[in-house]
This record gives C-alpha cells, structure tokens and sequence, in this order.
C-alpha cells in the first residue's frame, strides 16, 4: 500500500516537475539567443551588456558603455540600430494610433517608439510595439520604452 501510494505521488510529482524545467530550459535557451543576437551588434565583444530588454520574441535592445544597441526582427528583414548615447540630442516617446494620430488612451496605440534625434540631425525610431497580424495587443512593450527613455535621457 505504501508503495503503491509512493509510486502514484512520484508520477504526479514528475508531471509537474518535468514540463516546468523544460519550459524554464526553453526560456533561458531563447534569452541567450536573443542577447547572441544583440552581442553580435557592438563592436565591444569582450564587456557585457549593463542593461538590457527583450520583447515578444523578435526584438531586443541594450546598453553597453555609451553604446546602444537595438534590434527588430519582421516577417521580411531585420532591423539593426547602434547608436552612440554621446550622439543622441534629443530622445522622446512617441505613441500613434491607427490614423496616425496621438491616442486618446493606451489602448489605441497601433504604433509605439522611441524617436532619437542625434547631433547631425539624423533621426531614428526604435520601434518597440507595431500592430500587425500577428502582434496586436500591446503588452510590456510600454513599460520597457518608458523604461529605456528614462535610461537614454538620464545619461544627456
């Protein structure tokens, strides 16, 4: 009876046990391959990020030194940004609706970026949230930009 009741304890411990350490082995496996990806963008291979950020499986960015890196992987290409934060003039949020507009509320927000303006007037957006097919609710996507204006601002 004992061992009956051992062996049944055993195997439901293990069918709780088992599917969480592959989904925490999944997790880690795909976090490595995401700060790989952003490693691969600075040209400082030898120090290690300070900070850094990933979102919704795609995209990335990073802060090492005065370097920032960022990525965004689409359905057609990538998209690849290192910016020197000693470059960076001006930073801000940018938020728009469907139309293009600012919203209203959080919850219209279709596109979601953070707009650099550098010192030879080149402009970029980091884009951190874009409605489309596959991606159309916006999650941790606004605490992370908020976040990272925060980090970009506080060192100009």
């Amino acid at each position: 009876m004992d061992t009956t009741n051992t062996i049944i304890g055993l195997v439901f411990l293990s069918a709780i046990v088992i599917p969480i350490f592959i989904i925490n082995n999944n997790i880690r496996k795909r976090k490595n391959q995401l700060l790989t990806t952003l490693n691969e963008l600075s040209s400082d291979k030898n120090s290690k990020f300070l900070d850094f950020d990933f979102w919704t499986n795609n995209s990335g960015i990073g802060l090492k030194g005065d370097v920032l890196a960022y990525f965004r992987k689409t359905e057609d290409a990538q998209i690849n940004e290192v910016v020197d934060l000693n470059e960076i003039k001006k930073c801000s949020l940018q938020q728009f609706d469907k139309h293009g507009n600012v919203p209203r509320n959080n919850h219209e927000i279709n596109k979601l970026a953070l707009h650099l303006t550098l010192n030879n007037q080149k402009e970029i957006n980091l884009v951190f949230f874009h409605a489309d097919a596959t991606n159309f609710i916006i999650g941790e996507e606004l605490r992370i930009a908020k976040k990272w204006l925060d980090i970009i601002t506080a060192k100009f």
